[in-house]
């Protein structure tokens, strides 16, 4: 039987043999998928590539929803998600997270062929849609931000001249909601529309002993497609995707004070247990803990045929997002800070691509894109200078009680509420002659904003030779050329009495919120060398070479020895780069019933860019050093019988920081790991199937592991104590799905994920790390519940 998947007209699709929805969804096997890889149609054997692919039905098989469930099915891919504004991107140990508007992400994220990339912008809800993971460096196959690999996402498209659709509801434990929904309606024999929306919610997993509770979700998100095909040749597609997220906010739990009620009840350190997180101050206006977020988007999609070997395409895209959170970043209960983030982004993108294949044995593209974005992240921050003031000067510590298990924060009412002097600690006056003329403390609020634009020019080409029969060749390069403008601007409510300055921001460093940029322009390019060879006709090898690029960064670094904000203070952090080595082989052996992908790998990072903290507490980028290291990953599904199928994958990545940088200096992070990167992660699972009088029935057990992960990449080295890391852990999951004999396309499903109620955590340090107080967030608990899908 020869079945034929394609996910996508404009995009490079691509897929693997561990193709999920073949085996959980029928029993057959020996089916041969067709994808467009490549930007052409092509057995996914014969793609040199290390890829995982997803569609509809895979992701519901196995309780994917958003991009954090996916790690577990990729090898080589953690997904962090703090919140839907800051999740986290991790492809073979390199991360991409940053929401500063001038550094540029090191994972692609694209949405119907549009790179989306941008952090705050780039979480989104996978819905009526397929999902491609391509790990390695991907300059010309998924282009710009693709350093070390790239997420696709692609919707279903309208279906020409067929009525059908599905509805799928939820419900489980912490009150959780879910409703969604597809309908494709022809409109003629040219024309189709569909529309698809979701909304799910639930409450905070995380109890707040003085507010609402935290780590929660409520989200609907809506897309609407419409395809016209004027002619055999030429197809349109129009889509529009708009998500709005309206969560609770995100439990960064101390890990040194214990939290206490409104009451007076006192908690754990646990992160699992409840916390004591609120705002003060009227940051944004009085807003509580939480998330408020907007995404639009507008798309369109043209393929016109010119004849039976070339092929235009275009993708044109109108893209923004709007986003503000509100965060505890402290993470006890005192009003020591509190701290916003608002960011917003706009952009454009054009790309105009030919395509060709059977041209004397050349198959490949040769293409030009366009990308404009203009976009800001600023960052609001209220303290509390009493409460600041015994942080730094111990009274937070000192007159704490300690316990066995942290220290009892005093009541604001013990603390000092006039300005000491450190050295005496007696109380500073404002006239020396009366000893009643202290200087008051209260709340002081600063912020500093970050600006970015960019206007970016790409051309590429991709071309593969069929030297034999069985030995493909390919070559692609791509030339970038980016015109960057970095702005930075900063303002507060005048000079806070406990530091004469501010806290994050420094001294002599406001400037009433007037921008001040720089302009630079950069260029370079990158290239990929790929082999494919086929052993046998069901078992292919191949070989490859990438070279990835991240661009330079223009970063602000604030300078307290300098009054105001100076252009002088603006340095160039160099691009980084990767040069990327891949062995792989694919197939499938007894009869069909064992597919298999397996990929090693060697990298070389030089001018690695991370962030650090600079002498006012302002994080800035800097170039880190280089990094190089091998890893290995694999793939398998095993058909036992007819009602029994084994899957199995596992990454282990040894890439870490060099003891020496190219001059041979020592680097500050010789041999440590990079953050959220464990060494080893697998994942394995079943699928049992049976026919019974009432229906079939489906159970598919699921064992995640991941071995010891660090926060930083630091590896919490500098710290007076270590405990920024999780210890390895595992997680077992367990879905069942009955579709009952009395109504076609009705689905009935339970499900429970982290069944042991395993407690872990997934992220360590943060702001407070900055004061010697880390805070920490669990991960979710024991989540139970069903859904009911109707398919017509």
């Amino acid at each position: 039987m020869k079945r034929t998947l394609l996910l996508g007209a404009s995009l490079t699709v691509l897929t693997t043999p561990f193709a999920l929805a073949q085996n959980i969804a029928d029993n057959e096997t020996g089916d041969e998928i067709v994808v467009v890889a490549q930007k052409r149609e092509q057995n996914i054997k014969d793609v040199p590539l290390s890829i995982t692919a997803f569609g509809q039905q895979d992701l519901d098989d196995v309780g994917i929803q958003q991009f954090d469930d996916l790690a577990d099915f990729v090898p080589g891919l953690e997904v962090q998600e703090q919140s839907a504004n800051n999740p986290g991107f991790v492809i073979r140990g390199i991360t991409s997270d940053s929401g500063d508007a001038t550094i540029e992400p090191r994972v692609a994220v694209f949405q119907d062929g549009v790179p989306i990339s941008r952090s705050r912008g780039s979480f989104v809800e996978l819905f009526d849609t397929n999902v491609e993971v391509v790990r390695g460096p991907q300059p010309t196959l998924f282009g710009r931000s693709a350093l070390i690999g790239a997420v696709s996402i692609n919707s279903v498209r309208p279906k020409l001249g067929e009525a059908e659709g599905y509805v799928r509801l939820g419900t489980g434990n912490l009150d959780f909601l879910f409703t969604e929904g597809a309908l494709n309606i022809p409109l003629g024999d040219d024309a189709a529309l569909r529309v698809a929306g979701r909304y799910k919610q639930r409450d905070g997993y995380t109890e707040n002993l003085i507010g609402d509770d935290l780590n929660g979700f409520e989200l609907g998100a809506f897309r609407g497609s419409l395809r016209v095909e004027p002619s055999e040749r030429l197809s349109l597609d129009l889509i529009y995707n708009y998500q709005n997220d309206s969560n609770p906010g995100t439990s960064f739990k101390s890990g040194t004070f214990l939290p206490v009620s409104d009451t007076g009840e006192i908690g754990v350190l646990n992160p699992s247990e409840p916390a004591a997180l609120n705002a003060f101050g009227g940051i944004e206006g009085g807003r509580d803990l939480g998330l408020e977020r907007e995404v639009h988007s507008l798309t369109l999609l043209a393929d016109f045929e010119i004849n039976d070997t070339f092929t235009i395409s275009s993708v044109t895209n109108y893209r923004e997002f709007d986003s503000s959170e509100v965060f505890d970043p402290d993470g006890f209960n005192l009003p020591l800070f509190a701290f916003a983030e608002n960011a917003v982004g706009d952009q454009f993108f054009q790309e105009l691509r030919l395509g060709f294949e059977g041209a004397s044995g050349f198959s490949g593209f040769v293409g030009a894109s366009f990308f404009t974005e203009d976009g800001s992240q600023n960052v609001p921050l209220f303290y509390d200078e009493t409460v600041a003031q015994a942080l730094l000067g111990g009274f937070l510590f000192t007159s704490s009680v300690p316990t066995a298990d942290g220290l009892i924060p005093p009541p604001l009412a013990a603390l000092p509420s006039v300005l000491l002097n450190p050295a005496t600690g007696a109380p500073v006056l404002l006239n020396p002659a009366d000893p009643t003329s202290v200087v008051p403390l209260g709340t002081f609020s600063e912020e500093f904003t970050n600006f970015g634009e960019n206007d970016a020019v790409d051309i590429f080409a991709d071309v593969s030779y069929q030297l034999t029969d069985r030995l493909e060749f390919t070559a692609g390069v791509r030339y970038t050329r980016d015109d960057k403008t970095s702005g930075y601007a900063a303002d507060s409510d005048g000079v806070s009495t406990l530091t004469g300055a501010g806290v994050f921001v420094g001294a002599n460093v406001f400037n009433n919120n007037q921008r001040v940029e720089v302009s630079d322009t950069f260029d370079g390019f990158t290239y990929r060398f790929a082999l494919a060879y086929a052993l046998t006709d069901d078992i292919n090898l191949f070989a490859n070479y990438g070279r990835g690029r991240r661009p330079e960064v223009l970063a602000y670094a604030a300078n307290v020895a300098q009054p105001n904000i100076l252009a002088e203070n603006f340095t160039t952090v160099d691009a980084e780069t990767t040069d990327a080595f891949e062995l792989g082989a694919r197939g499938s052996t007894l009869d069909g019933r064992l597919n298999f992908d397996v990929t090693g790998y060697y990298y070389d990072y030089t001018n690695f860019q991370t962030t650090v903290l600079n002498d006012v507490g302002t994080p800035v980028p800097v170039n880190g050093g280089n990094a190089s290291g091998f890893g290995f990953e694999f793939q398998n599904d095993f058909r036992v019988t007819e009602w029994a199928m084994l899957f199995a994958n596992y990454a282990y990545n040894g890439v870490e920081f060099d003891d020496e940088d190219g001059d041979g200096n020592r680097q500050v992070r010789a041999g440590n790991r990079f953050r959220l990167s464990p060494e080893h992660a697998f994942t394995v699972g079943g699928v049992l199937s049976a026919e019974t009088p009432v229906g079939s029935v489906r159970l598919t057990p699921l064992y995640s592991y991941k071995s010891k992960t660090f926060f930083d990449d630091d590896n919490d080295t500098t710290d007076a104590i270590q405990d920024e890391f999780q210890d390895g852990y595992g997680v077992v999951d367990l879905r069942f799905v009955m579709e009952p004999n009395f109504m076609e396309g009705l689905a009935i499903e339970l499900f429970v994920e982290n069944l042991a109620n395993k407690e872990f955590i997934i992220d360590a340090g943060n702001t407070g790390d900055a004061f010697g107080i880390p805070t920490f967030i669990a991960g979710p608990p024991r989540l139970y519940g069903g859904y009911v899908r109707l398919a017509f």
